[in-house]
């Protein structure tokens, strides 16, 4: 098993993963449903992959489960985000402790990503649909500051407050159950939750040109400059 993955946080599309900026590609890729149907799939470039992969998963049912970016151990040393199992594990036996002395679960989380509470509140409102194999949509979360609106593609990619950008990808957008500190995923998002929005940072190389141009917001269609989790624009 290796500590570490390729992202470093969650994004929606194939390509968008360190390795990619490090040159690795995504095929030989194998791709299979529960139904038995099996495929092989290689591609001039990663993005090629992503779009084969995603007709195909739709065709399939929406349901795949797909082996890609086979690397040797030096690249995976270079491009991947090291540590990240470790991380998880300290932050569930941090939530164990803070829960057994009746803490705030949230503000433990933040610390031990090195990030922030971004806003508390109600989710009011929730549109979503599912197009093109991605669920697309916005959340509207209620509290004393205002109004908080998420945009999501699968992820949380963009919040705003009074029409100010507060933090966006690549910078990790987090909502988790206020009272418990349980992520609260796009797809789980319901009226009526009660919900902290923790910002924190992603992996440097998310903001080299490269890592920008690859999910920054403007790939996603918003027209803003990626603002970090601390409010900085870059």
């Amino acid at each position: 098993m290796v500590d570490g993955d390729g992202m470093g946080r969650a994004f929606p599309e194939l390509q968008m993963v360190l390795p990619t900026l490090s040159g690795i590609a995504a095929t030989p890729m194998s791709i299979a449903d529960e139904k038995g149907n099996v495929g092989v799939l290689t591609t001039v470039d990663n993005r090629s992959a992503e779009a084969l992969a995603r007709s195909l998963t739709i065709t399939m049912g929406c349901a795949a489960i797909i082996s890609n970016y086979a690397m040797t151990g030096a690249q995976a040393r270079e491009a991947l985000v090291a540590g990240t199992l470790s991380l998880c594990a300290r932050i569930g036996h941090r939530l164990a402790r803070v829960r057994a002395a009746h803490g705030d679960p949230v503000t433990a989380v933040a610390d031990e990503l090195g990030g922030r509470v971004v806003h508390r509140g109600k989710v009011v409102d929730v549109a979503r649909r599912t197009l093109t194999g991605f669920a697309r949509g916005t959340a509207v979360v209620a509290g004393d500051g205002g109004d908080l609106v998420l945009e999501f593609q699968n992820e949380h990619l963009v919040a705003r407050r009074d029409g100010t950008v507060l933090v966006s990808t690549p910078d990790l957008i987090i909502v988790l159950d206020t009272d418990s500190g349980e992520p609260v995923t796009t797809e789980a998002l319901r009226f009526g939750h009660r919900v902290t929005v923790v910002a924190a940072p992603s992996d440097e190389r998310w903001h080299s040109p490269g890592g920008i141009a690859l999910v920054g917001p403007r790939y996603f269609g918003y027209e803003t400059d990626s603002v970090r989790f601390d409010g900085s624009v870059r």
